[in-house]
């Protein structure tokens, strides 16, 4: 979801959930359920990285897989002081199952590089978004 309309890291979490839930993944809880686990993990120690990216995410029980989602605000937002430019929402199974920490991983390393980074916030559309990540070649597994 690029160039996402929302006025604040909330908003734009329950439009990433809504946008997950859409598609059918099916999880084992309601949305509100795995918003409300959302923003509890979020109390504990915020997921907004100094780069601009949050990785806001909920690990859930009876659930064997990875979604992630993506999504960038159409206008500036900030929490804590810091300016959100790109949003991952992950969702994984209890464990953490293979493919979410390697992902944290390769986000955090990507959001690092400023150029590269702001070239992904920056896209118009999914198509180029995923020709940028395809530079960087990294595996999730």
């Amino acid at each position: 979801m690029l160039k996402t309309a929302c006025s604040s890291k909330d908003e734009l979490i329950t439009k990433l959930l809504k946008k997950i839930y859409d598609t059918n993944h099916n999880l084992p809880l309601l949305m509100e359920e795995v918003f409300d686990t959302i923003i509890k993990r979020e109390k504990i120690g915020g997921t907004v990285f100094p780069t601009g990216l949050s990785v806001p995410h909920a690990r859930l029980k009876n659930f064997d897989g990875f979604v992630i989602a993506l999504a960038t605000p159409a206008e500036a937002l900030f929490h804590d002081g810091i300016q959100i430019r790109m949003m991952a929402l992950m969702i994984t199974s209890q464990s953490g199952g293979l493919y979410y920490l390697p992902a944290l991983a390769a986000l955090t390393k990507i959001s690092r590089d400023s150029a590269y980074f702001g070239r992904l916030y920056s896209t118009e559309n999914f198509a180029d978004m995923i020709r940028i990540f395809g530079e960087q070649n990294m595996e999730l597994a």
